[in-house]
């Protein structure tokens, strides 16, 4: 019994050295397949981890309490009233801060930045720190530092602007700041966009300095806005915050403070939300490549040991127990699996380190884990290390169960009877009976015809849905700079830290800046829309005689209103269907999500002035019609439709056109000087921020895409090595029958490429149906902001036929050599 095992065993081996180069491509394409599930969905795992100790480290703030925007109170005042509650003791650390806008120049010459963002003055003795600044490069601030003109730099923007590791930068008002690291703080792993719900990267930046410093900078000595403090484990996070609120109210009577959790850091929300929608999505793309890999070893090891049945045949005709025979393929299958996991594990850490340096480069955070995910990849592992044994089940099965005379057969595919054939029998095809060969060769197998196109439409249907997601992500940045341009393509936007009269002192100075050459004073108000659950009332100024509309169900949307003047403006929003005035213009995935249409009516909450103050009302409004820009959080409202904010002649953002021989930069760095301006940003800023939004995607897409295009071409070379090897003999014949070489490799190149039609075209209809789930349901859920829809466009479906077609037709071509000193009269014997 040794013996035998160790005949089979050596046997297996010489069939591994004559196929080597089949076998370990066929391998590598389930390596590949499921070394980027691994990566894929590990993507989770690493993300939560990462976050979850980043936050630790920096000592993130369970409560924080904050001044309303524009107010501050006396340093220490905020500090007292914590330390005066009963429950006083929970609090384990605390530090108070001032939180204040600015713009941020860190312009040097030949290379001009300048962004809003925000200066963090920090209290340097404050032991344990509260919400630390973690510091990548250059080094952090010491208790030395408080009232010098030194601080840090956000790491992500000063990495998006290449700014060198230290250097100095300018605030509003022209105060100067050497920073001397770059680092992060909790609140600011992502930077906010202007936009709900968006986030960018080079737009914003954060200046952290010590807190003497930024109380002269600002012009607010002895002043603070904000206080954040952790609690001891066990406190009820609830309970302290309303204890807290109340104490603050009775403290500061006429002040308007907000306690706040760490689960209402906007950006840790987007980070945390972002793990599980994310990897829905990846999980439906890893389970693509997964398949298509599979499937596709799966055909071709089946192919393999269908080549082999005449061996099969032999061995029964020579009384060989048909359990036998069946080992020797099993065991090619036991090699592939074997293999295919080998490379699996080199893909998944090759994968996994790109990832890896991918979701560094998007988020950088002070910690990152990318270890690799032993389950994530044994799940995957265990499907190919089974599915080759299983692939050669049905042909040994097949061979083993018919008389050795049928499995000795001249060809594996001869004789084929079925309706195929039978139809290509009466129909008459033009040519003669060499041009109609691969069309009849392709009929008398069925079977491997379709299992074959399944397999390339496998891989394929991946490639679509990739490829196609860039195509989708494309078109929509386009989609929204074109209509941000349709009208004063180089106009900014001066931001004003609170709403003024459009004939303040700052908005003066910006009209009469010799950098402007057009001024068009707006409104930007945050607010929140939501289905109307009743016919508007009082209140509401646009919405008469409109009826109720949408889901009630529905979520709300945080938005941001922009209130202009539509048609006579600089630039007003583009229309895609209802009217531009007579009420809200909303975007058609702020319509669809709220299930409202054009002449609906929604509820509008806003802050509405009164007297010298605010407050927030809900207001019922008709929609007006639907704008073109992807982002839901962006509603426009005219200006005589705004009646119920009761802010007429008033303004927060001034949209100026540039002076001739003002660049935008230089108009940019004018308006920002001058006292009172928030900030300056074009009207493009947007695009930024939404490209920073799928910049992850984008390159977990191309990596996706690389190795799908390596499994396409594996499958073409793998299907070209096996269908030379089934066809030997039919070659061979044709050969002897005095067929040039050309002939035959002719006749070869059309089967493969027909085969490859069949497979590609089947692959772009499923792949169009893939990737509008991905991108409709999946990413809609994943970027619930974002407006897309999946587009793929010719310049791909080019490429794909061309791929799929091209790359299996060609594939023959690299058997010419085999095929040219092939040994005729050794290829046709049928005994051997």
């Amino acid at each position: 019994m040794a013996s035998t095992t160790g005949l089979w065993w050596r046997w297996s081996l010489r069939e591994l050295r004559q196929r080597l180069l089949l076998v370990v491509a066929i391998a590598v394409m389930i390596g590949l397949g499921t070394g980027l599930y691994a990566g894929l969905t590990s993507s989770s795992h690493w993300r939560r981890q990462s976050y979850d100790a980043s936050y630790a480290r920096l000592n993130v703030h369970d409560l924080r309490v904050a001044v309303e925007a524009g107010a501050t109170v006396a340093q220490g005042r905020l500090a007292a009233v914590v330390r005066s509650l009963p429950a006083a003791a929970a609090v384990s650390a605390d530090a108070e801060r001032l939180v204040l806008p600015t713009e941020i120049d860190a312009s040097r010459p030949g290379h001009t930045v300048l962004a809003r963002g925000e200066l963090v003055g920090i209290d340097l003795t404050a032991r344990p720190p509260v919400d630390a600044v973690s510091v990548a490069r250059g080094r952090g601030l010491v208790p030395a530092d408080s009232g010098r003109d030194v601080g840090v730099l956000d790491r992500t923007f000063a990495n998006a602007n290449h700014l060198p590791p230290t250097g100095t930068v300018r605030t509003s008002g022209g105060g100067e700041v050497r920073y001397v690291g770059q680092g992060q703080s909790p609140e600011y792993f992502l930077l906010p966009g202007e936009q709900p719900g968006l986030v960018t990267q080079s737009g914003f930046g954060v200046l952290y300095t010590s807190l003497p410093t930024a109380q002269r900078l600002t012009g607010q000595p002895g002043a603070v806005n904000d206080l954040v403090l952790t609690l001891r484990p066990g406190t009820d996070t609830g309970a302290f915050a309303a204890e807290l609120s109340r104490a603050l109210a009775a403290a500061l009577p006429g002040t308007s403070v907000t306690v706040t959790d760490r689960d209402d850091i906007q950006t840790r929300q987007i980070l945390y939300d972002d793990v599980n929608s994310d990897q829905r999505l990846w999980d439906v793309l890893a389970v693509l490549v997964l398949v298509g890999a599979v499937f596709a070893a799966f055909n071709l090891v089946g192919r393999v040991v269908d080549a082999q049945r005449r061996e099969i045949g032999i061995g029964m005709a020579l009384g060989v127990a048909p359990r036998r025979l069946a080992l020797r393929p099993l065991l090619l299958g036991a090699q592939v699996g074997v293999l295919g996991v080998v490379a699996g594990v080199l893909v998944g850490l090759v994968v996994g380190a790109a990832m890896g340096r991918l979701l560094r480069g998007v988020w950088p955070l002070p910690v990152w884990h990318t270890n690799f995910q032993v389950g994530v990849f044994a799940r995957a592992a265990a499907v190919g290390l089974v599915l080759p044994v299983l692939a050669a089940l049905p042909p040994v099965w097949r061979a083993v169960r018919v008389e050795p005379v049928r499995a000795i057969r001249a060809s594996a595919v001869a004789g084929g009877t079925g309706p195929l054939v039978r139809l290509l029998g009466r129909a008459r095809l033009p040519g003669g009976s060499l041009t109609q060969m691969p069309l009849r060769n392709l009929a008398r197998a069925p079977r491997r015809l379709l299992l074959t196109a399944v397999a390339i439409a496998a891989v394929i249907t991946a490639l679509v849905v990739f490829t196609g997601e860039l195509d989708t992500f494309t078109r929509t940045t386009n989609r929204a700079e074109a209509d941000l341009t349709t009208s004063a393509p180089d106009r900014l936007r001066v931001m004003l830290p609170r709403v003024e009269p459009v004939n303040s002192p700052t908005v003066d100075a910006v009209r009469r800046s010799p950098a402007v050459a057009e001024t068009d004073p707006t409104l930007a108000l945050p607010g929140r829309i939501s289905p109307a659950h009743a016919p508007p009332g009082g209140g509401g100024s646009a919405g008469a005689g409109a009826g109720p509309g949408g889901d009630a169900s529905a979520a709300p949307i945080d938005v941001l209103t922009y209130i202009l003047d539509i048609g006579h403006g600089l630039w007003s929003p583009s229309v895609v269907s209802g009217s531009p005035t007579g009420g809200l213009l909303i975007s058609e995935k702020a319509a669809r999500d709220l299930g409202v249409h054009p002449g609906d009516t929604i509820t509008l909450r806003h802050p509405q002035r009164v007297g010298t103050g605010y407050r927030t009302i809900d207001t019922p409004l008709r929609i007006a019609g639907i704008h073109d820009f992807p982002v839901r959080s962006v509603v426009f409202l005219d200006n005589n439709d705004a009646g119920a904010f009761r802010l007429a002649g008033t303004t927060n953002v001034v949209v100026v056109q540039p002076a001739a021989g003002y660049g935008r930069d230089a108009a940019t760095r004018t308006l920002a000087a001058i006292p009172g301006v928030a900030s300056v940003v074009s009207a493009t800023a947007s695009i930024e921020e939404i490209r920073a939004l799928l910049r992850s995607f984008v390159g977990i897409l191309r990596i996706g895409e690389v190795v799908v295009l390596l499994l396409a071409v594996l499958i073409a070379y793998n299907a070209m090595s096996i269908a030379v090897d089934e066809r030997r003999r039919e070659h061979a014949t044709m050969l002897a029958y005095g067929l040039s070489t050309r002939t035959v490799l002719g006749l070869t190149v059309a089967e493969s490429a027909a085969m490859g039609l069949v497979g590609t075209l089947l692959g772009i209809a499923a792949g169009y149906w893939a990737l509008r789930y991905t991108v409709e349901v999946l990413l809609a859920r994943t970027l619930p902001d974002l407006g897309v829809q999946a587009i793929l466009s010719g310049r791909t479906l080019t490429v794909i036929l061309v791929l799929g077609v091209g790359a299996v037709a060609v594939a023959p071509l690299a058997a010419a050599r085999r095929i040219r000193r092939m040994d005729v009269p050794s290829t046709l014997r049928v005994i051997e």
